[in-house]
């Protein structure tokens, strides 16, 4: 019986040279390519005319296939409709770079040109990627993942693990360890090698999940007073794990008898804001591409961290407003006195409880000082747009005082003040300095510059 593909032949630039890739059997090629794309994403017809009335919002189409979920999107509306058929006749655009950002769900895999189930069609460039993949190929690393049995390096590289200590259940051999992605397979070849700079560096860069309880309020982030830190005693210490994927968490869950519940943040935040001092942190527990890093490194790797991610956004940096061009300005000169003297002029954004009254002043004994670790000290945040609040603590309701009525009512000296954590109009002051931003001889830690070398090597792995 012949399909479309029988007869079909690209409508576009992007099809014509993603079929190329296909007849040369050039993966790499074709995946780059689609990393550059712009995509469409069919809206479903039932809701065409909700949406096109503005009184509905489209979601992300979807179909389930061998258990899996898949996001569909479609080279050109020719394939969309020879995959979906005719009904489909509405659609978005959206380039491949913020389908990745605005990934909705990890479990997820994105489907490129394919059918619906029971056409019977089958475009020559169909490709299916996980949500991994799908962010590795917008990073612009097009290399394929790897499928099937592993290549003689992976199985040396395992044989280097066997003989390593590990968190292995004795009641019961391991299965052969399988990266669930490439950050797993960069810890691995990290763990394997004793190679901490590339455990580091790894970690720096992902994101992780975090386990929470069950019936915890998913609008919660650390940063936030009242986050659920889950634990559990490893001899004699207490244990904070995280995660590099579905698949390590619910291992790590079944053999503990816990939850599978997680939220899923940047490795940074959750160093950043780590809530006890004699807290240890591990990675993938119970796995080969896992380790522990311990309490007392953690507020150093905690510091490089943040700096790090600060130089990184430092070229493509986009301020939300006047006071944040200025204040970027200063920092790239390293003129603290400028830089805090813009800022002492500002409103700033205090994450408040949603009964806390808009106009609260900073002198009110109502007013939401909310204090919370954030490198190991205990701290004030404050911010000068939504955007950078939103990426370091989550939505949260918020006042706007000036800076000036905070630093005149400022109640406690052994609180530090944190503006703008992880970015690169990042400062810090503490609490005993805080008054003196008044005066004309303050003195801070300077917003984020050159990137420090990493802190003392952690215990990799475990």
């Amino acid at each position: 019986m012949a399909t479309v593909a029988d007869a079909w032949r690209p409508t576009s630039d992007l099809e014509h040279r993603l079929e190329e890739t296909v007849r040369a059997g050039d993966q790499e090629s074709y995946f780059r390519i689609l990393a550059e794309s712009e995509l469409v994403v069919p809206v479903p017809p039932d809701v065409v005319d909700g949406v096109l009335a503005n009184e509905t919002q489209p979601s992300w189409p979807t179909q389930e296939e061998d258990g899996r979920v898949h996001v569909l999107v479609y080279t050109s509306a020719a394939a969309m409709r020879a995959c979906l058929g005719q009904s489909y006749q509405h659609f978005m655009t959206v380039r491949f770079g913020d389908i990745a950002e605005t990934w909705p769900d990890d479990r997820w895999w994105l489907a490129v040109d394919v059918p619906a189930p029971g056409r019977g069609t089958v475009l020559p460039i169909e490709a299916r990627l996980p949500s991994w993949f799908v962010r590795q190929v917008a990073a612009g690393d097009g290399r394929p993942p790897q499928v099937g049995r592993a290549s003689a390096p992976w199985e040396e590289l395992r044989d280097q693990h066997r003989d390593l200590p590990r968190e292995t259940p004795a009641e019961s051999p391991r299965q052969e360890f399988q990266p669930a992605n490439d950050v797993e397979r960069d810890l691995l070849r990290a763990a394997a090698n004793n190679d901490h700079d590339l455990f580091l560096q790894t970690l720096a860069a992902t994101d992780v999940l975090l386990p929470v309880p069950d019936d915890t309020d998913y609008t919660l982030r650390p940063g936030r007073p009242g986050f659920p830190w889950q634990t559990r005693e490893v001899d004699g210490s207490t244990v904070v794990p995280v995660f590099t994927s579905p698949e390590r968490l619910i291992e790590a869950a079944h053999a503990a008898g816990t939850g599978t519940e997680y939220i899923k943040l940047p490795f940074t935040v959750a160093l950043r804001y780590w809530p006890d001092h004699d807290w240890l942190l591990a990675i993938n527990s119970g796995s080969p591409a896992g380790g522990t890093i311990l309490a007392q490194q953690l507020p150093g790797l905690a510091t490089w961290a943040d700096q790090r991610a600060a130089q990184r956004m430092t070229d493509g940096f986009d301020p939300q407003n006047d006071i944040e061009q200025r204040l970027f300005d200063a920092a790239r000169r390293r003129d603290t006195d400028t830089f805090f003297s813009i800022l002492l002029g500002a409103q700033v954004l205090v994450s408040a409880d949603p009964e806390t009254p808009w106009g609260i002043d900073p002198g009110d004994p109502g007013f939401p000082w909310r204090p919370v670790p954030v490198h190991g000290r205990t701290s004030i945040q404050i911010f000068t747009s939504l955007k950078w609040m939103n990426e370091a603590i989550g939505s949260s309701r918020f006042v706007m005082p000036s800076l000036v009525d905070m630093v005149a009512a400022w109640p406690d000296t052994g609180w530090t003040l944190v503006l703008n954590p992880g970015t690169p109009i990042d400062a810090t002051m503490p609490g005993d300095q805080v008054r003196s931003l008044r005066g004309p001889d303050a003195a801070a830690t300077p917003p984020s510059a050159s990137t420090p070398p990493p802190p003392d090597t952690p215990a990799v792995p475990v």
